[in-house]
């Protein structure tokens, strides 16, 4: 790699190095509500609306886009031009990176929902152009950062981008939630703003990056990066106590955002760095009394932890439940909701709940709706243009059934509003002589045939339903070995019409799954299982090279930007085990990724004086 002249930045170091700054700071902090029309691919199959309206995802797709092509055009010209820095393309981090980026292209145009694999699905816009960019990032990020001043700068992105980030959900720690406020709810909405604050549903710390658990992974990601960095910089370092406000900071939104994957991340990453760091003090350096040291602070830190956590409820309840589960499946052996099961009997539909069996006797206009056998009376009933609705008041619960008349769409729909006020719907239609269960767009479903399913049996609840989510995604896995589904296409592949155990896991029969909750989980369906192991690959070189570095001994400041480097990355995986892949955090990632690359490859001779 090329050094900046005379120890200082050029121009265009300075310039990459703010396009970075841009990506790890501003993507995961922009947010404006969007519009979007749903593509031919989704609409009629997993959308029934021609537009979904956007606030994370969308903004940020479109400036990761934006920023991977400046940041690819740049470097290309600067290789072209011999002008700074360059790529070793016969580098192993970047074979690695073409050959995931090869099998996800071949996946995608394999793919049977190819713009959904190239573009992203709605909501989460996480498509192979995306991928695309990640790696770009990940890449030019390497070789920016292999040379000390170089990285020094960058350095400055990842400080932006916790004290933005970090400004937003502290704030909505101590309870204020901008995205409750009348200015911000101006700035985000737009021309579409009519008077009202913005409604987000979430009550735990979600900042600007999607939902809580995003939320969780990101900042656990960072708290682990600027714990390390505030224990083991100098003492003489101004910046340590820079990095240890902030890392109070992100702790607290780690904590409020009740994500448990992303307290799993902190916990692994901060005792992988630890444990690496021992090992570093008194095999490298001898010195047991510093490791002594570091191991107390460690304690301190992990103990401190501990009680923190014991104060928030809401995380204890899910890993006493969590606790449960693994031990003996205790709590988690019931259903989801009020709805616990739906059949087909002759002529009737039956939704068996915890007040009994609720049934439509069908018979097209006449049909009748029953609780345990016995026919019930409607309390109102009104005619509608396609058909006709009755609403019934039975044991306080509210159920409201409209039979259509149109004879080319006959059925009957089912809403039911628990004790809750949650509203649940069933539909059922005669196609040739049988009644047959249907999904949202009337299309029948066999319910008789259950889909595959591999482990967590009886414990399907686990970690807010992820369990029954990884038992059905697991067995997709056999299917897309070689070539995936394609890019984001996770949402095609998943059994959407498994509707008995998506009423009983998920509370609702109709609800779709988009995602697994596991980035690993993820990528080896969408782009194959074999892009999964490049992935995994890439992942195990940057640990080796990691261990590798620090052990070979240098400067204190790099060696804590290294094990810094190692809990984030650390963080990110292990939150990675229930958490996606998005298009709010990825960036910061991989480009965090490529920087823990590129630290490992400073010499370290003028680092041993400092």
């Amino acid at each position: 790699m090329n050094k900046s002249k005379n120890g200082t930045l050029t121009g265009s170091d300075k310039l990459m190095g703010i396009f970075l700054i841009i990506v790890v700071a501003l993507i995961p902090f922009v947010c404006k509500l969007n519009a979007v029309s749903v593509s031919a691919e989704e609409y009629g199959v997993i959308r029934s609306a021609q537009a979904v309206n956007d606030v994370f995802s969308y903004c940020k797709s479109v400036l990761t886009l934006t920023m991977g092509v400046i940041i690819a055009i740049f470097m290309a010209f600067q290789i072209l031009s011999e002008d700074g820095f360059t790529i070793n393309f016969k580098s192993k981090p970047v074979i690695m990176a073409g050959i995931l980026l090869l099998l996800s292209f071949v996946s995608c145009i394999f793919s049977s929902e190819k713009q959904t694999a190239f573009f992203g699905v709605s909501e989460r816009y996480e498509g192979f152009f995306v991928w695309v960019c990640y790696m770009v990032f990940m890449v030019v990020a390497m070789a920016f950062s292999s040379e000390r001043k170089r990285f020094d700068f960058l350095m400055w992105g990842f400080v932006l981008s916790a004290v933005l980030l970090g400004a937003v959900g502290i704030m909505q720690f101590l309870g204020y939630n901008i995205f409750s406020t009348e200015w911000f709810s101006k700035l985000i909405m737009g021309s579409k703003y009519s008077g009202s604050p913005m409604r987000i549903k979430f009550d735990s710390v979600f900042a600007t990056l999607y939902n809580p658990n995003c939320a969780g992974m990101y900042f656990g990601m960072m708290f682990s990066f600027f714990a390390v960095l505030a224990v083991l910089m100098p003492l003489k370092s101004k910046l340590k106590w820079l990095f240890a406000i902030l890392a109070v900071v992100l702790c607290l939104c780690v904590v409020g955002s009740d994500s448990v994957g992303g307290l799993m991340g902190v916990v692994l990453g901060v005792g992988f760095s630890a444990a690496i760091c021992t090992i570093y003090y008194i095999f490298v350096l001898k010195s047991k009394k510093t490791a002594a040291a570091a191991l107390c602070i460690i304690a301190a830190g992990v103990v401190g932890l501990i009680v923190f956590l014991n104060s928030n409820a809401v995380i204890v309840q899910k890993i006493n439940i969590i606790y449960n589960a693994v031990k003996n499946g205790e709590g988690l052996d019931h259903t989801a909701s009020f709805y616990e099961d739906v059949k087909i009997d002759g002529m009737k539909g039956i939704i068996v709940t915890k007040g009994g069996e609720f049934a439509v006797d069908y018979a097209g206009e006449a049909s009748q709706f029953m609780h345990d056998g016995r026919v019930l009376e409607p309390v109102s009933e009104e005619t509608a243009e396609k058909g006709k609705s009755y609403v019934y008041d039975e044991s306080g619960l509210k159920w409201t059934m409209f039979v259509s008349n149109d004879k080319d769409d006959e059925y009957v729909s089912i809403k039911g509003a628990d004790a809750q006020g949650t509203e649940t719907s069933f539909i059922f239609g005669e196609r040739e002589g049988r009644l047959t269960f249907m999904d949202k767009f009337r299309t029948p479903v066999d319910i008789s045939v259950p889909a595959e399913s591999w482990g967590f049996e009886g414990i399907e609840r686990l970690g807010s339903n992820r369990g029954y989510i990884w038992s059905r995604s697991i067995p997709l896995l056999k299917k897309n070995i070689i070539i995936g589904a394609g890019a984001d296409n996770f949402v095609f592949e998943f059994p959407q019409n498994d509707v008995i155990s998506k009423l009983r896991f998920l509370g609702n029969p109709y609800v779709i799954v988009d995602k697994p909750h596991n980035i690993f989980l993820q990528t080896g369906i969408n782009t194959g299982v074999l892009s999964l192991a490049a992935m995994l690959a890439l992942f195990a070189l940057y640990f080796a090279t990691a261990i590798r570095a620090v052990m070979r001994g240098g400067g204190q400041s790099l060696t804590a930007v290294r094990l810094a480097f190692m809990a984030g990355i650390t963080a990110y995986l292990a939150a990675g085990l229930t958490t996606d892949s998005v298009v709010s955090v990825a960036p910061v990632f991989w480009t965090m990724l490529g920087a823990g690359f590129g630290v490992n490859m400073i010499d370290e001779g003028a680092e041993r004086d400092q």
